[in-house]
């Protein structure tokens, strides 16, 4: 609906009557669901919508009793016409003055009802809602316009605890993502980007807003990351370019240089090694030097696909100079000696020096050992397989060892990367007909899940 639409439906104005968004509405619709015993009861944003419009008439299970629950009445008639209420007097706040409307967002955020007291318990409610002011202006004289205008700036500032939270789990993320199955993450990371996004959406101003725009930008990297390593390379970009928007809006050179990183990463796995080379050079300037070690890594590697090999060992060099010794910040994986280990040797494999990449990528895993960071085991192992591959005496069965031991780090933790590139290198196994027949690559199809068709990157 927009934000002068009415409600179609009785749920649409439950909704208004109530303050909540679509993105809340399915929370506590999802949490109810978990309370009544009927399973996740997860409902999709775009679903709620279509209840919420009139689209839907008879919901399936467990929604009827869930909705109940939540407000009192049968789906249809939630599902129906909104149903007329008597007129009621606007409440007042402690000084006898309107509180400020609500209006829809761009992002679904269903238009709030009468107007409303602005207590302290529906501070949140009113921020999540998104507090702007409404043009019923005209029919206020200039001192109670200037008092309605105050009021909704001060309403609008978020509570320092609610920031505190949001900024807490960003610094979370920071050691939970490299050891969580990244599926488990896509929920807690989108509700609070959702969150900062629509704190930002009200009129805070000042240094509050820098902040938000810094988390709510952390948060969409986060998500970028996580649909990248998932493959889900179409959400990952839109996710990176908001990131981006953000970190202009924070001048935050920390998360502006981890959008790059993946930037570069996108368009490496893409094919286009060119266009990553470009995107991990244009980062490098007045990176943070966070960073820096990473950005040299992702040059280093799109350099030696190019066959520009005095570039690839001028890039590891920089990111040998440019180690990151201290503890992990929010963005890409921390360029330590690990980090520093498997992009040298990533970048010997694809200059087809083999032999000089085995001994560090089992140097590398050997670091990775115990550590729980089941995404950069996956991710050595695979590079330990074509270690194997490119040389001058490949050991082809091997090499298919690594890349089932690969799958097996990757197993319930939803690498959607990891097969695909698995799937490339089996791909390049069973190239050569000796090869294909070999105990190891034939075992590894067996392991192998049905995936979309490759593209012709996808053996990288």
């Amino acid at each position: 609906m927009t934000p002068s639409a009415t409600p179609r439906t009785h749920l649409a104005a439950l909704l208004m009557e109530r303050g909540w968004s679509a993105s809340r509405f399915c929370r506590i619709y999802q949490k109810t669901a978990q309370d009544l015993q009927v399973g996740s009861g997860y409902l999709a944003e775009r679903t709620a919508k279509r209840w919420i419009l009139g689209e839907v008439t008879t919901p399936r299970a467990p929604a009827p009793a869930v909705l109940h629950t939540l407000f009192g009445t049968d789906v249809a008639t939630l599902f129906g016409p909104p149903i007329p209420q008597p007129p009621r007097d606007a409440p007042l706040t402690d000084i006898g003055t309107l509180a400020p409307t609500r209006r829809a967002s761009d992002h679904g955020h269903t238009p709030a009802g009468p107007d409303q007291e602005v207590s302290t318990s529906r501070r949140r409610d009113l921020l999540n809602a998104g507090i702007v002011l409404t043009a019923t202006g005209a029919a206020l004289g200039p001192a109670q316009r200037a008092a309605k205008i105050s009021r909704a700036i001060t309403a609008a500032r978020p509570d320092p605890l609610t920031l505190a939270e949001l900024q807490h789990g960003v610094q979370r993320l920071t050691t939970l993502y490299p050891t969580t199955p990244f599926g488990a993450l896509v929920e807690p990371i989108e509700r609070a980007w959702d969150d900062a996004e629509a704190l930002l959406e009200t009129r805070v101003s000042g240094t509050a807003r820098r902040d938000l725009e810094l988390v709510a930008g952390q948060y969409a990297w986060y998500r970028g990351q996580l649909a990248f390593d998932m493959a889900d390379d179409q959400t990952a970009l839109t996710f990176l370019v908001l990131a981006a928007q953000h970190a202009e809006a924070a001048g935050d050179t920390l998360l502006a240089g981890s959008v790059a990183v993946i930037r570069s990463a996108l368009t490496f796995f893409a094919g286009d090694f060119r266009g990553a080379a470009t995107i991990a050079r244009r980062g490098q300037p007045d990176a943070h030097p966070y960073v820096a070690p990473v950005l040299a890594g992702c040059l280093a590697r799109a350099l030696a696909q190019t066959g520009d090999s005095h570039g690839a060992h001028t890039a590891l060099h920089t990111m040998q100079d440019t180690v990151w010794t201290a503890s992990p910040l929010p963005g890409p994986s921390i360029g330590d000696a690990e980090f520093c280990a498997h992009f040298t040797a990533v970048t010997y494999t694809y200059l087809n020096q083999g032999e000089d990449a085995e001994p560090i990528t089992r140097q590398a895993l050997s670091l990775l050992d115990g550590t729980g960071r089941h995404h950069d085991i996956a991710g050595m192992q695979l590079a330990l397989a074509r270690s194997l591959i490119r040389r001058q005496t490949p050991e082809p069965e091997q090499a298919a060892l690594a890349v089932s031991a690969a799958l097996t780090a990757a197993a319930g933790n939803d690498h959607g990367s990891t097969t695909d590139r698995a799937a490339g290198i089996y791909r390049t196994l069973t190239a050569r007909q000796q090869w294909a027949q070999l105990p190891a690559v034939r075992d590894l199809r067996d392991q192998l899940p049905d995936r979309r068709a490759l593209s012709p990157s996808a053996a990288i």
